[in-house]
């Protein structure tokens, strides 16, 4: 339209035109007769017939680059402009199950038929919400391509996200939600529908009972693998029972390609029920098992677990730099517990002094899961080392420091990093030629020691005599106090972090020079359960254990996308289907109608 102002082109050149008066000689006006001259200020246009043609022309230039085309007015056009419905998939691992998908499907198709809508089709998962595109010619076969996810159903981000599908000036909005409404999914949703101006309609698959629910279902909720011996592995496997009748199944344990072992059990009403295999260690370094006849929902008839032994626990020491005797022999004690601790098979424990050096000099991700602070004098201050501990300690890291002497040297330190906030009271002991000794108090029910020493397990903790140790007081609430003597006084210090870490401080040297504990038999039971990270704490070791969707962080990120077996860097992970969706429980329509603010719309 830019172009329509050169329509004024023709109209300035036909004004601008002057018609030039030619100049004669004549040797005498005697014979010239008088006439009007023309005034130069005013003009009069001539030749309008041409100006005419010239303004057409340019108004026909303009025209052509316009492009214009005709329309004719269609009032269902504009009633699809303005009405816009959304089909939601539901795309959750429970949708793998009780023909849901399949159904799905056809729904769609169906809804796409009618044409009231100008209809777009998303699928969502608990990470994301996608628009499926449709092309004209192959919309059926990319709706017949439609595939659940593997990662737990997140229904609320789904709605939370959906009115940003809709166009903006939609008139009338539907959103048509096509899904099984497995509970575990759907029971907490809340999202007021209406408020957004949405229509909603709520279509379940899935359903194999007449009341709208779902049973029969096996489930392999739990696998495990342990060491038996030397040269033996025992696979352990849970299968739960999601109907209320009693069932047989058989499970089978396929190694190598091949079906190794069957097992048949019988499942109680809504039970659950061990099955076990052995096989030669070393023989295979991954196995499977299987429910042998598949269920309505086989997405969880199968988990894949690796035979390896995982990679041994890793612990290293930070000390003076000096050579003491004190420290020398208290580093000997601990290392030779820890290490004898483990055993061959899942529960190993490695010394590496090079990656708890490495940490000392403030390396990012040091492999490195228990550290011993020993000593602990002005060497730490001097070497700003608080910050590099807490941050290894919020990483879910584990350390144990021990004082040096003078007591308030260590005090101070503690003191100053913020690691600790307690008062120093005295050194209970003094000198060792008084040889005073102080006994373990008796432990309380309710402490985390109490199961572990009790019997006769506990006539040799008590026995032992502590010389000397720091008193220490006013411990704030974050603090706890899992050993003290019989005065009361704190013996051990824990502090727990949300990662998982653990800061323990013992008021004493390990050595004895302080206290005769790390010649007795409970002193490995007793170190170990105060770091939180040994055998007797009911752990076992195990391979990282994943749900699709979870993040395993190493030198780079694995993520988590489906049920299986996988190495990545120096770790084999395995990834678990998610147990909440092989609930075959469904949500009332009723209950989920409120929850989205009334009733389904038209």
């Amino acid at each position: 339209m830019w172009a329509g102002l050169s329509i004024g082109l023709p109209v300035f050149a036909h004004m601008a035109y002057q018609t030039v008066t030619r100049k004669h000689a004549f040797p005498s006006l005697r014979f010239i007769g008088p006439t009007n001259i023309p005034r130069t200020g005013r003009k009069t246009p001539r030749d309008w017939l041409l100006l005419l043609s010239r303004i057409l022309l340019f108004i026909l230039i303009t025209i052509l680059l316009a492009d214009p085309y005709w329309t004719q007015r269609n009032e269902i056009s504009d009633k699809i402009a303005k009405s816009q419905a959304i089909i939601a998939v539901d795309l959750s691992p429970s949708m793998g199950g009780w023909n849901a998908l399949a159904e799905a499907k056809v729904q769609v198709k169906s809804k796409l038929a009618e044409g009231e809508f100008d209809y777009r089709v998303v699928g969502f998962n608990a990470n994301e919400v996608q628009l499926v595109t449709l092309p004209e010619k192959k919309k059926n076969d990319t709706i017949d391509q439609l595939k659940h996810t593997w990662q737990k159903g997140d229904a609320q981000m789904f709605l939370d996200k959906i009115p940003d599908f809709f166009e903006q000036g939609i008139d009338r909005k539907k959103l048509v939600i096509i899904s099984d409404f497995q509970s575990g999914d759907w029971q907490s949703v809340y999202r007021n529908l209406s408020d957004d101006g949405i229509d909603f309609e709520l279509i379940q698959v899935g359903k194999n009972e007449v009341g709208g629910g779902r049973q029969s279902n096996l489930s392999i909720v739990d696998a495990r693998q342990v060491p038996v011996g030397q040269e033996k592995i025992r696979i352990w496997v849970v299968v739960r029972n999601w109907e209320d009748k009693t069932v047989e199944a058989e499970v089978e344990l396929i190694t190598g390609g091949a079906i190794k072992e069957t097992n048949k059990i019988e499942l109680q009403p809504l039970g659950s029920k061990q099955s076990q295999f052995i096989i030669d260690s070393g023989s295979f370094s991954q196995a499977t098992v299987r429910l042998k006849k598949e269920d309505l929902y086989p997405v969880d008839n199968q988990r894949s677990l690796w035979l390896k032994a995982p990679p041994p626990r890793r612990f290293g020491f930070w000390f003076s730099n000096e050579n003491e005797g004190d420290t020398s022999q208290e580093k000997d004690f601990l290392r030779t517990a820890v290490l004898s601790s483990g055993d061959s098979g899942w529960n190993r424990w490695k010394m590496d002094q090079d990656m708890a050096d490495l940490l000392r000099l403030g390396e990012a991700t040091p492999e490195l899961e228990l550290l011993f602070c020993l000593g602990l004098a002005d060497w730490f201050e001097s070497e700003q080392l608080s910050n590099v501990l807490t941050k290894f300690l919020e990483g879910g890291g584990v350390a144990l420091l021990t004082p040096s002497e003078p007591f308030s040297a260590s005090f101070g330190v503690i003191k100053k990093s913020g690691l600790m906030d307690f008062s120093f009271s005295k050194m209970a002991g003094g000198a060792l030629r008084n040889r005073e000794t102080f006994r373990i108090s008796a432990l309380s029910q309710s402490s985390e020691l109490a199961s572990l020493f009790s019997g006769k397990a506990s006539r040799d903790l008590y026995l032992t005599s502590f010389y000397r140790f720091g008193v220490i007081k006013n411990l704030r609430e974050n603090l706890k106090i899992p050993l003290s003597d019989r005065d009361g006084r704190a013996l051990g210090v824990v502090r727990e972090f949300e990662s998982g870490g653990r800061l323990v401080f013992l008021p004493f040297r390990v050595n004895p020079q302080w206290t005769d504990l790390p010649l007795r038999n409970s002193f490995l039971p007793l170190l170990m359960e105060l770091i939180g990270k040994g055998v007797n704490n009911g752990n076992s070791r195990a391979w990282p254990l994943l749900e699709p969707g979870e993040n395993w962080s190493g030198t780079e990120i694995f993520k988590a996308d489906k049920p299986g077996v996988y190495r990545f860097e120096d770790q084999w992970i395995e990834v678990i289907p998610s147990l909440s969706e092989s609930s075959p429980e469904t949500i009332s329509m009723i209950e989920l109608e409120k929850a989205l603010g009334g009733t389904q719309g038209a």
